[in-house]
């Protein structure tokens, strides 16, 4: 098996899973509200943080600086700072449906952190990394962007009053 970006796909989806599982559902639905967050953020102010930093002439100089490099770049920190000091996410109860959940919210936020990821490329990368996984994803961004949203709702009816 050579290495392709399905591998890639299959890795960290299976990682995120992993990670959502050990988290547990509460602080999972956090770190997504704060990828909603920060990709909203990064929708507004993208283009100007790129137009910066491709004008900053000690960055430009030492690296190759692209679109989808800025976006990608400012969309985990913005995501990583709201998560590290962020309040969204309380305690889980660590039970066993509660671990069910969070492993379908780590699926569905991979699905989501790749499908955001893959939109900042243009078509002519996306065709050039010759995946099947990475077109799938590329075709159901939307689906993969409001999912997570309909399974937030969904599970808050499952919640005892």
């Amino acid at each position: 098996m050579t290495l392709s970006w399905d591998l890639f796909v299959l890795l960290f989806t299976g990682i995120i899973v992993v990670y959502s599982i050990l988290l547990g559902r509460n602080r999972i639905v956090g770190i997504l509200i704060n990828i909603y967050i920060s990709l909203a953020v990064t929708l507004v102010v993208g283009d100007a943080v790129y137009n910066l930093v491709s004008n900053f002439t000690i960055i430009s100089n030492r690296f190759s600086v692209t679109e989808f490099a800025v976006k990608t770049i400012f969309l985990v920190t913005v995501t990583a700072l709201l998560s590290i000091k962020s309040e969204i996410a309380g305690l889980d109860s660590g039970g066993s449906v509660s671990k069910i959940q969070a492993g379908i919210y780590g699926f569905l936020t991979s699905g989501f952190i790749l499908s955001t990821i893959f939109s900042f490329m243009a078509d002519s990368q996306i065709i050039a990394l010759d995946s099947n996984f990475v077109n799938l994803i590329v075709s159901f961004y939307m689906v993969l962007v409001v999912a997570p949203i309909l399974f937030m709702i969904g599970t808050a009816f499952t919640k005892k009053f």
